[in-house]
């Protein structure tokens, strides 16, 4: 809403603009893409559909050959079909055999496929079973199947194990699981408790409910992007091939791909375009043609590929490596059939063809009231000098979706245009939006187009709403629809980042001139063709002031906004710190002190105390200031500055309660280190019983840090133990004054012991590893004690809960488990998890010593005028002692 009080409703994003997941017709876009990075729209890049001569025999013969995999090094392995063995090479000439598990019982039947899983195993799909080959040997192989399931596509995961789909019964599993690492050999103990299974995660084929695909359906390939989106190609008699991707219900139809009938492979690009390979005469086309995944599910459309070209250079007939890999990477040699040579990713030439219009109808867009007098649009675009943005208007009283402009029974839709060039053959009716000099009418609001602003051809623009060629020109009615269409020359794209529509005019005709000023002509009378009545001329000369005026006064009734540090631009942070007394370093960026403003109101009555120190240690670490939550009603409020368990909606969050606020609801920081558990923060005096347990702490106190009152009682005495607790402390003195003298000087020894640690806070630290960074937490501790406490800071490594794990041996810490890591020398403590294991190269050799690398140098021009010739030359480039460069390879990076 306005200074005015006019509502407004901005459209911006993927579902506004038709290209969410869920959006529905009429509102989904037709060739519109939107770059995430930038959260604009633009066209969409598209090529013509490909012609190519495909042959099904070549295409059936690469969808039975196993995909080629490759690790990340460089390495990388196929099936050599003459020898019946997997291969394996990237280190040296040649390749070497890798030896695969053995069948148990033996199998005479080749492999369908493989995967290289992003946890170093190899996967093989072998007569209905999943095999799986460590290369890091930390496991012997194993292999996993199930009754009724034949394994035969596969598609690593990114969080380890494999998708398998069974192309005869159309379905698909997932294969979780690993076998023992190793398992020491003894006698069962009968007064011992012994799992029936010693392994708690063994090799399992899981199916996955409601994944299948129907019959008439031949699924070719599989493909998992890094982000675990999971995509299957599949064939269909007498169509185009057709893309399924697994969501929530099922594999969902997403399109079709236009003018190919029998592509065999398919591989990820990011999380929204896939590559799909395609044969041309028998051999692999030039070209991967790529389609993007971020659209809403087209199931009857055929798409054209995207307009950016993906060469294929010196590629091998075959497969992309089937790896959790970000880009797709291929196997080259010196000719389709020969053996590799190689391995190169997928990058597509600089350029492209975009499509030459673009469109997508909103609406309804409700304005509560009938007749509503619709008032004026605000875009922040992008326009190039070939493209022009087109707003096609009409409003009604009911919400039913209109026919779009001309179709048949289409009503009198209104032409706007953004353009930077006006267009003379449109005629002078037509009305164009006018560049505005704020990035935003919004009072004090950042743009939400990321691109500079220029006179007549980006940044903010605005209009009018107004039906050209009528004596009155209001458009009015409940329900507003608008058909936006995105027009440019092939070359170039306009970008759209956000429409702003306000209604219910704010007419200052209407509220400051005489009443004999007003419109007379209603109804029919008002949609007559013809040119404007001076009254509503008068009405829209107005509207050119109006809109200038309201951001001025809209600036001066938002000016409190520049205090609120919520909404302050962060230049005025310091500004707003110091009256507060909040002071900024200068090497602070400007998010947490936005937060530590936000949260000052709370903070500043904790200075000086424990909860005013965590409060800062969690800001500092990335916690957030949140207000909203709820506690659990049948419990006591927390005290401020300590840590609880709140309910944010349908989320359930540790945080550290600042306050309470009426309504009961709670203000609180989370998402900081103190609240994840990886910074504990121990006043001294908790520290008096560490040497009457094991664990150091009274396990029974639920403001404990380190247990959160997770057990009943702290009071175990183990071995030897110095016993100095607050109960034993008597017990000790009596039993031993013989040996210890009676003097007053021992006990005042244990008293000044006791005052010191009152005096003494220990920060432990997990997860900081930097020298700079603890450096910026010691000076966070030091600025908020008071003077006569003593810090100390100490790193840890483990989690610092202590929890039920000391009590039934598991690990009960919520948190990401650590990865597995190999040994490394001057870093790993022996006995904190590291294991001795091979490389998990694929090519054996990488281990050993190899010929050195030639040396790559490519010069040219820094920078030059577009479309001028220039010249790239390796001359400078050298090969090792004793080997010379016979050729030169240019890639695109």
């Amino acid at each position: 809403m306005d200074v005015n009080g006019l509502p407004m409703w901005q459209l911006a994003g993927r579902a506004d603009f038709g290209l969410a997941e869920h959006s529905a017709a009429p509102n989904i876009a037709d060739n519109l893409h939107f770059k995430d990075e930038k959260g604009h729209v633009r066209l969409a890049r598209q090529q013509p559909a490909p012609a190519l001569a495909e042959d099904e025999n070549f295409a059936r013969l690469m969808v039975s050959s196993p995909s080629p995999i490759a690790d990340d090094l460089g390495g990388f392995a196929w099936w050599n079909a003459s020898e019946k063995r997997l291969e394996a090479s990237g280190f040296a000439p040649g390749g070497v055999e890798l030896p695969l598990p053995r069948d148990d019982p033996p199998s005479p039947v080749a492999p369908t496929d493989f995967a290289l899983g992003a946890d170093d195993v190899i996967y093989i799909a072998r007569d209905g079973s999943v095999a799986m080959k460590d290369l890091h040997e930390r496991w012997r192989p194993a292999q996993a199947k199930k009754q009724g399931f034949i394994a035969a596509l596969l598609a690593p995961a990114p969080d380890g194990g494999v998708w398998a789909f069974d192309r005869t019964n159309r379905r698909l599993a997932r294969l979780k699981g690993y076998p023992l690492r190793f398992a020491g050999l003894r006698d069962a103990d009968p007064n011992r408790f012994e799992p029936v299974e010693p392994n708690p995660n063994p090799p399992r084929l899981l199916p996955v409910a409601r994944a299948r695909i129907a019959p008439r359906y031949d699924a070719v390939a599989m493909a998992a992007s890094a982000g675990g989106r999971l995509a299957l190609l599949a064939w269909e008699d007498g169509a185009d091939a057709a893309v399924f991707t697994l969501e929530e219900v099922g594999f969902v139809l997403r399109f079709r791909l236009a003018g190919l009938r029998f592509p065999y492979s398919l591989a990820w690009i990011g999380e929204e375009e896939i590559a799909v390979l395609a044969g041309d005469g028998g051999k692999p086309s030039a070209q991967a043609f790529v389609y993007p995944m971020d659209l809403p599910p087209l199931p009857s459309t055929p798409l054209p590929p995207e307009g950016e070209v993906h060469p294929l250079i010196e590629a091998r007939a075959g497969k992309f490596c089937n790896s959790a890999a970000p880009v797709p990477l291929y196997l080259t040699a010196d000719g389709p059939a020969a053996a590799p040579s190689g391995i190169r990713p997928l990058r597509g030439l600089s350029g492209g063809n975009y499509a030459r219009s673009g469109s997508v109808m909103i609406g309804p867009i409700d304005s509560g009231q009938t007749a509503c007098v619709w008032h004026r649009l605000y875009l922040e675009a992008a326009v190039p000098s070939r493209g022009a943005i087109l707003i096609e208007a009409v409003a009604r009283e009911d919400d039913s979706a209109p026919p779009a402009p001309g179709q048949k029974n289409a009503p009198a839709w209104v032409e706007h245009r953004v353009a930077a060039i006006r267009d003379p053959d449109l005629g002078r009716d037509v009305p164009h939006a006018s560049w505005c000099a704020e990035p935003s009418e919004i009072p004090f609001s950042p743009p939400m187009l990321d691109c500079p602003s220029r006179p007549g051809q980006s940044g903010l623009f605005t209009l009018l709403l107004q039906r050209a060629g009528r004596k009155v020109r209001r458009i009015s009615g409940r329900y507003l629809w608008l058909r936006i269409t995105l027009e440019g020359d092939s070359q170039c794209s306009p970008e759209l980042a956000a429409i702003r529509v306000y209604a219910k005019r704010f007419s200052y005709r209407d509220r400051y001139l005489p009443a004999f000023y007003r419109e007379a002509l209603t109804a029919a009378d008002a949609d007559v063709p013809g040119d404007a009545t001076p009254h509503d001329f008068m009405d829209r000369l107005l509207g050119l002031y109006e809109g200038v005026l309201t951001e001025i006064e809209g600036k001066i009734a938002s000016s409190w906004l520049l205090t609120d540090p919520a909404a302050a631009p962060d230049s005025a942070l310091p500004w707003i710190g110091q009256w507060i007394g909040v002071e900024a370093a200068a090497s602070d960026s400007p998010a947490p002190l936005r937060q530590a403003l936000r949260a000052a109101p709370h903070t500043a009555a904790l200075n000086g105390t424990l909860g005013g120190l965590m409060a800062a240690l969690e800001i500092a670490t990335g916690g957030l200031f949140v207000t909203g939550g709820r506690l659990d009603p049948g419990r006591a409020a927390p005290a401020p500055g300590s840590l609880a368990v709140a309910r944010l909606g349908d989320v359930a969050l540790r945080a550290l309660m600042l306050g309470m606020q009426a309504g009961g609801e709670c203000a609180m920081l989370a998402g900081g280190a103190v609240t994840r558990g990886d910074i504990v923060v121990v006043e001294g005096f908790r520290l008096r019983r560490t040497f009457a347990t094991i664990l150091g702490a009274d396990l029974a106190d639920e403001q404990d840090p380190l247990t959160l009152g997770m057990a009943s009682s702290g009071n175990s005495f183990v071995g030897d133990t110095l016993i100095l607790g607050d109960e034993a402390r008597s017990e000790l003195l009596a039993l031993y004054r013989g040996e210890i003298d009676g003097s007053a000087r021992e006990a005042e020894a244990v008293a000044q012991f006791y005052a010191r640690l009152a005096h003494r806070v220990l920060v432990l630290v997990r997860g900081v590893s930097d020298p700079a960074g603890l450096r910026r937490l010691r000076d966070v501790v030091e600025a908020q004690i008071p003077a006569h406490v003593e810090p100390r800071i100490h790193q840890a490594r483990d989690p610092l809960i202590v929890g039920a794990a000391s009590l039934v041996g598991i690990d009960t810490y919520l948190a990401e488990a650590r990865p597995f890591e190999q040994v490394r020398l001057g870093s790993t403590i022996l006995g904190q998890g590291d294991f001795v294991a091979g490389s998990g190269h694929l090519d054996p050799r990488a281990d050993g010593p190899v010929s050195a690398r030639p040396t790559a140098r490519a010069d040219g021009p820094a920078e030059l005028w577009s479309g001028s010739n220039f010249t790239l030359s390796a001359m400078r480039s050298s090969a090792p002692r004793g080997r010379r460069i016979s050729r030169h390879i240019w890639t695109w990076e």
